[in-house]
C-alpha cells in the first residue's frame, strides 16, 4: 500500500578486559569505568529525587567554554558546509588532512562538552581519524580525486550505537566501555565504501533508550546554545557535534524521536527516513518497525546532498529536483491531533496517564505554538495552500488517529508505543554477541546503568520486555500496520494534501533540571504550566506514526 508523505517541522584495544581463549570478551571489575564530571554521581544516581537531581544539574553543569584560537583559514573551513567541502576537495582548494584537522581541533577543544564518547580509555581517537583523512590524500595523488569520490573524505561522526571496529563500540552501557566490534555496522562500512571518514563516535544514553543524551561513563552531552538545555535524545551527540560546527552532518538514529528531537533542541535540520532507507545492521534498534539510521544537518541541501551520494541515487535526486512542484501548487496540513493538541480515549492503554477528557487536553506550549502559527503565516504567504482541517471521522464519531489508540488485544488495551519493544533486550542481546561477540548479560547491562532524574531512567525502559505481551507484538507488527496505513491516509485522500506539517515538540526547549523533576513548561486548556513529565513533552510529537514507513523531516525556525 502508497504513503503519504509526511514532513515534522517545528563513538584502545580490550586493554581492560578479560579475554577468554576462545576469543570472546567476559566483563572484568576492571573495564568499568569512572562517573564523569556532567554526570550525577553514584549515591545522588541512585538514590536522590528528582528534585535532588534537577538542583545537582543547576548546581554543576559547567559554564559555556570560549572558542579555540583559530586563524582565518581554519575558520573559513569550520564553517564549511559538507557541498562546499566537498567542492573545495574535488578542485583541491583543501586537502582531506587540512579539513580534518579543524574539526579535530574543535573537537578537542570542546571534549568537556562530550560531544564524543571514550576520551577516558581512547585518547588517541582522534589520530585514527586523522590517519584516515591522511590515507584518502594519498590515494587521491596517487589515483587521482576521483578516486575519493562521491564523499572526497567528508568525516561523519558515527551515532554511538553504531558497531565498528576502529573504536569501541558499549552503545553507552558502562559495562560494554572498552568493547570494540568485530564488524562495522552496515551504515559505518557504506560510510566507508563511499569514501567517507568515519568520524569517531556521538555520545548516547544507554542503547539509546532515552531522550536525554547521558551516560555515567562518558557523561552529558552538553547543548551549544546553553548548557542548561539538554542535547536531545538518543542522538544528542550527533546533534551538538553539528550545532557546535565540528562536522557538518552526522549520523542518527530513530525510534521514537532520536533524529528528530536532538535536531530541535540543537536547531538542526533532521532527516528521519522511512524503514531501511539507509541500513539499519548493526545497530542496536529497540524494535523491527520504528528504529532507522538518519541524519543531523545544518542544511537541508546537505541532507539532500549526502543522501544522493551515499545511496549513488543522483539521478534519482536530480529527477526529484527537476520535477517538483510549483509553491502555488503544494497543500500543507495542519491537524492538531495529536500533535498540537491530545486527550487519550477513555477505553485506550494509558501507562503515561494522559488527560482523558478532550476538554482537559494538553496543548503545545504558547512559545512553540507562536512559532508554528508564524510558519503557517509564512507558507500561506508564500501561495502555499494551508488547510486546517482534522483527521476524518469513524462511524462512532472518533476521528481516525484517535480511534487507533482504542484497541483490546488478549484482554488488555493495546498500547502503540509498548507493544513493538517486546523484542528490545533480544535485539540487545544479538548485538552483544554477535557484534561484540561478549559474554554480558541483559541483567548486567541493564543492573549497570545510573538514572538521571524523572526523564532518564533507561535500565526502565530496557525493561519494556518484561511485562510486554508476545500477541500485542505480533498484532502491532501485522494488521494494526495495515490499519495504521489506512488511518494515515485517509487525510491524504480527504483533503488532498501533500504533506502534513506539525510543531515539533510540546514542551519549551527542554532542561537538564526540567527532565529531572517533571517541571517542563507545556501548554494546556489554562495556559502554559510548568509541571510536564518529560515523556509528555516527547512522546505524541515523536513516536506517532513512527511504526508505518514515512518519512520525516524536523525544520528549525529560530
Amino acid at each position: 500500500m502508497l504513503l503519504n508523505l509526511f514532513v515534522l517541522s517545528l563513538s584502545i584495544l580490550l586493554s581492560m578486559g578479560e579475554v577468554s581463549t576462545e576469543g570472546e570478551c567476559k566483563l572484568s571489575e576492571a573495564s568499568i569505568p569512572k562517573t564523569k564530571p556532567t554526570f550525577p554521581p553514584t549515591e545522588i544516581s541512585r538514590t536522590a529525587s528528582g528534585a535532588e537531581i534537577a538542583k545537582w544539574f543547576k548546581d554543576n553543569i559547567p559554564s559555556p567554554k570560549g572558542p579555540p584560537p583559530m586563524t582565518d583559514r581554519e575558520k573559513l573551513l569550520a564553517r564549511l558546509t559538507a557541498i562546499e567541502f566537498i567542492a573545495m576537495r574535488r578542485i583541491e582548494n583543501v586537502t582531506c588532512e587540512e579539513y580534518a584537522a579543524v574539526l579535530i581541533k574543535r573537537a578537542k577543544h570542546y571534549a568537556y562538552m562530550n560531544h564524543f564518547m571514550y576520551w577516558d580509555v581512547m585518547p588517541n581517537q582522534m589520530e585514527v581519524v586523522m590517519d584516515m583523512a591522511k590515507a584518502l590524500d594519498k590515494k587521491a595523488a596517487k589515483e587521482g580525486i576521483s578516486a575519493i569520490a562521491p564523499l572526497n573524505c567528508l568525516p561523519v561522526p558515527l551515532k554511538g550505537t553504531m558497531a565498528s571496529i576502529d573504536f569501541p563500540s558499549s552503545a553507552g552501557s558502562g559495562v560494554l566501555h572498552n568493547l570494540y566490534a568485530v564488524k562495522n555496522a552496515a551504515a559505518a562500512e557504506l560510510l566507508i565504501e563511499k569514501n567517507g571518514i568515519p568520524f569517531a563516535k556521538s555520545n548516547v544514553p544507554e542503547f539509546a533508550a532515552s531522550y536525554v543524551t547521558c551516560n555515567y561513563a562518558n557523561g552529558c552531552t552538553l547543548n551549544a546554545y546553553d548548557h542548561a538545555l539538554t542535547a536531545g535524545g538518543s542522538s544528542g551527540g550527533s546533534g551538538s557535534i553539528v550545532a557546535s560546527y565540528i562536522a557538518p552532518i552526522a549520523f542518527t538514529e530513530d525510534t521514537g524521536g532520536s533524529t528528530r528531537h536532538p535536531a530541535t533542541q540543537n536547531q538542526n535540520f533532521g532527516y528521519d527516513p522511512s524503514r531501511n532507507h539507509y541500513p539499519n545492521d548493526g545497530n542496536p534498534g529497540m524494535s523491527y518497525t520504528n528504529d532507522q539510521v538518519g541524519i543531523n544537518a545544518r542544511t537541508m541541501d546537505d541532507i539532500l546532498a549526502f543522501d544522493a551520494a551515499y545511496l549513488a541515487t543522483f539521478r534519482e535526486h536530480q529527477h526529484a529536483f527537476e520535477n517538483r512542484p510549483y509553491k502555488t501548487k503544494i497543500k500543507v496540513g495542519i491537524p492538531k491531533y495529536p500533535f498540537a493538541e491530545f486527550f487519550m480515549p477513555k477505553k485506550a492503554s494509558n501507562i503515561f496517564n494522559y488527560p482523558t477528557e478532550e476538554s482537559k487536553k494538553m496543548h503545545v506550549s504558547s512559545q512553540n505554538m507562536k512559532k508554528y502559527n508564524l510558519a503557517v503565516k509564512t507558507l500561506k504567504s508564500a501561495g502555499v495552500k494551508v488547510l486546517d482541517k482534522e483527521w476524518p471521522e469513524d462511524k462512532n464519531g472518533l476521528n481516525k488517529m484517535a480511534n487507533l489508540f482504542v484497541r483490546t488485544i488478549n484482554g488488555k488495551p493495546f498500547d502503540q508505543f509498548l507493544a513493538v519493544f517486546h523484542s528490545f533486550q533480544g535485539q540487545i542481546a544479538t548485538y552483544v554477541t554477535s557484534y561484540l561477540n561478549a559474554s554480558v548479560s541483559m541483567k548486567e547491562i541493564i543492573e549497570d546503568v545510573h538514572s538521571a532524574g524523572d526523564g532518564h531512567n533507561p535500565a526502565k525502559f530496557m525493561r519494556t520486555p518484561d511485562t510486554s505481551d508476545e500477541s500485542q507484538f505480533r498484532y502491532a507488527l501485522g494488521t494494526y500496520q495495515d490499519e495504521y496505513i489506512d488511518a494515515w491516509n485517509s487525510y491524504f485522500d480527504e483533503y488532498g494534501v501533500d504533506v502534513i506539517m506539525t510543531p515539533s515538540q510540546y514542551c519549551d526547549a527542554l532542561t537538564f533540571e526540567c527532565q529531572a523533576d517533571s517541571t517542563c513548561t507545556i501548554g494546556s486548556a489554562d495556559g502554559d504550566k510548568a509541571n510536564s513529565p518529560l515523556v509528555h513533552c516527547n512522546c505524541m510529537s515523536y513516536s506517532v506514526t513512527k511504526m508505518i514507513p514515512v518519512p520525516k523531516v524536523t525544520v528549525p525556525v529560530g
